[in-house]
Formats: structure tokens, sequence, C-alpha cells
């Protein structure tokens, strides 16, 4: 099936069957369903890069240029993409928890850097844990 969009011509089917394993386990998963539109384009600015133009001597451009490429409908059910939001929601305070550990291990790591190469700490360290088994 194909279609035109500013005066551009395009290719439903060659384009959504390229589509990999992860998106078609992520459609099946949340029982939804995807398409390409065919009134809506994301149009995405190509970055300028001025240096370049300076380098070779020559006027900066002044008009820029844009990228259109055809956007996803996607339909999914009200409850599942409650879950989805969910699920993402979860995700980042988990990633939040993880960043916390990790700092804590190489605090952790860093202390026991500074024990190993200096004996003064060493041996306060072993004095402070020996009060701590005391005081249990």
């Amino acid at each position: 099936m194909t279609y035109y969009y500013n005066n551009t011509l395009y290719d439903y089917n060659s384009q959504y069957t390229s589509a990999d394993q992860e998106v078609n386990d992520f459609l099946k998963s949340y029982e939804a369903t995807a398409g390409l539109s065919r009134h809506k384009m994301y149009a995405r600015r190509i970055p300028v890069r001025y240096n370049d133009w300076l380098k070779d001597g020559g006027s900066i451009p002044f008009h820029q240029e844009v990228e259109r490429e055809p956007m996803v409908e996607m339909y999914i059910p009200q409850n599942r993409f409650r879950d989805l939001v969910e699920k993402q929601r979860w995700y980042g305070k988990v990633e939040e928890e993880a960043q916390y550990y990790k700092r804590i291990v190489e605090q952790y790591r860093a202390d026991e850097r500074v024990r190993d190469s200096n004996p003064a700490v060493q041996k306060a360290w072993r004095n402070y844990i020996t009060l701590l088994e005391l005081a249990r």
C-alpha cells in the first residue's frame, strides 16, 4: 500500500515489515496495534555546523534543512497503557536505588583503598571495629 504526503511517495508495507522482533513483542505484550500515519509527519531539523562553513571561508547559511519522517500511530487499550506507565515508573525507582547502592559501594571501596595504603588509618579502623564489637 503506497500513499503520498507532501508530494513524497511512501510505501507502508516495506517500512512496517522491517520492524524488528522487539517491537512486535512489545505490541503483543500490550495488546497494541501500530501502523504508519497517513497524515502526520515528524519534521526533524538537521543541525547546522557553522564552523564547517567558516573553515571553508564560505557564507553562513541561514536556511535550515528539515528531514521528514512518517509518524507511527499506535492504538493500545487504556488499562494496558496504565500498565506501561506504571512499569516505566517502577523502572525509574529501581534505577534510582541502583545508583544509590552503587555510590555506597564506590565509597566503601575508596575507604578500603585509603585503609590499605595508610597503616595509621588501618590501625585506627581495626580499633574502631573492635570497639563496635565490644559495644554489641
